[in-house]
């Protein structure tokens, strides 16, 4: 099942075009009129709790400086290494797998199955 995604502004556009490609519903921070590139942590949970969209971010800050509950969920790509091409495969093997309501905390890497 698809998910519904806001990423973060260093979420790079390939990306974000390679996710729609698999059918995911991906809005970029920069292009949301309610937040933008300068939005707060803070901000963005709270679009992503009251828009029901995962965050897709690079920033741990997601979840170690604010509470999960915030969000409707993270997908934290801590491998910044990864291309548009291995993120959007990995995303789209979670949602597979994974439930958007059952996201609360997820790490984008390749070996994401392993925890």
């Amino acid at each position: 099942m698809p998910y519904r995604i806001v990423a973060h502004e260093h979420v790079e556009l390939p990306t974000r075009r390679y996710l729609r490609q698999f059918g995911h519903d991906v809005e970029w921070i920069g292009d949301v009129s309610e937040l933008g590139l300068s939005s707060s942590d803070e901000d963005i949970a709270a679009y992503s709790l009251a828009e029901d969209r995962l965050v897709l971010t690079q920033d741990d800050d997601f979840f170690l400086k604010l509470d999960l509950s915030d969000s409707a969920g993270i997908l934290f790509q801590r491998d910044q290494l990864l291309s548009a091409r291995q993120v959007g495969d990995i995303v789209d093997a979670m949602s597979r797998y994974v439930p958007q309501a059952d996201v609360q905390l997820e790490f984008v890497s390749e070996n994401w199955l392993e925890g």
